[in-house]
């Protein structure tokens, strides 16, 4: 008598079975729509102003990034491995408050040298202090254009006396 071997399946191969199933779901894709608009809109949905921080501040922001990227790629693994890419260029390579950032000084943030005290806001003394000095800049612009203009003249040999 012949007997048939049965191919167990390993845990991993279940794993794979059921991750295929999830992608290809289209109960899965609404779901995932719909967090996408729920985590869009967070003011829809009358949360507390803690809920709405920790769902901003936790994990939120990722699970959106992970939606959005779910939807456009239509695979779980593609999603997920982007979706760390960007956490680690986000929050780490491209954000100005990290150790890790890779942005050149002169091109971060033009509010964080307007924070002369450091306190991290900006207040009404900074901003007038900002708006004192942009002045004078301009004054100091419009005078040495001026000085320009008459240079200009003077070295044409047209002066204010030979046209009076």
């Amino acid at each position: 008598m012949k007997t048939v071997k049965k191919k167990t399946q390993t845990n991993y191969d279940v794993f794979i079975e059921h991750l295929y199933a999830l992608n290809n779901s289209k109960f899965f894709a609404g779901i995932i729509m719909l967090i996408m608009n729920i985590g869009s809109k967070y003011v829809t949905l009358g949360l507390s102003k803690s809920q709405e921080d920790y769902v901003k501040y936790t994990l939120g922001r990722q699970i959106l990034v992970f939606a959005i990227l779910w939807m456009g790629t239509r695979d779980i693994v593609v999603a997920l491995i982007l979706t760390c890419v960007f956490i680690v260029f986000a929050d780490y390579l491209l954000n100005d408050n990290s150790k890790y950032c890779i942005i050149p000084d002169k091109y971060q943030d033009v509010l964080s040298h307007l924070d002369t005290d450091g306190d991290g806001t900006i207040s009404q003394k900074e901003i007038n202090d900002a708006i004192h000095l942009l002045k004078k800049a301009r004054k100091s612009k419009s005078v040495k254009h001026k000085s320009n203009i008459e240079d200009m003249f003077v070295a044409k040999g047209l002066y204010k006396e030979n046209f009076i």
